[in-house]
């Protein structure tokens, strides 16, 4: 192989990975726009609730805080498989053609709730259902 060739492949591999790491990014900035929107809904339900002076709407608001938390673990799931993929283009060798395969790498360590169990997720929405439900209960005693 010629060494424009291998300097080709290196610069393809290159930009594989910068394709692979900008998909990671928006998982990443994904994960980090539903808590905010989750955030944003539960501040505004919590704030309806109060001027309504109806605790019970602050119940119906933890189903909502579920689903965001499962979308939320959904993107974090598809981050690392995305993360499992750039280090499998990373420690590919050089001398060879890259593929450009953009695609998560499924692995048994990305099973489908694998993502909720992972403290990024557990430690905002679980604290967030406490807060609803402590203010809920706040709000029916006086």
């Amino acid at each position: 192989m010629s060494n424009e060739t291998q300097e080709g492949y290196v610069e393809m591999h290159m930009k594989h990975l910068e394709m692979l790491q900008n998909v990671i990014a928006r998982m990443a900035e994904s994960s980090a726009s539903i808590k905010n929107y989750c955030m944003t809904i539960s501040a505004a339900i919590i704030g309806l609730a109060t001027a309504i002076q109806k605790p019970e709407v602050l119940y119906y608001t933890i189903p909502l805080v579920l689903i965001f938390g499962i979308l939320d673990a959904h993107y974090l799931r598809l981050e690392r498989a995305f993360r499992d993929q750039f280090n499998s283009v990373r420690k590919s060798s050089l001398s060879e053609r890259p593929d450009f395969l953009i695609s998560p790498s499924w692995t048994a360590g990305h099973r489908v709730f694998s993502g909720v169990f992972s403290w990024s997720v557990w430690l905002f929405y679980g604290p967030l259902i406490i807060v609803l439900v402590a203010i809920a209960r706040i709000m029916s005693k006086t």
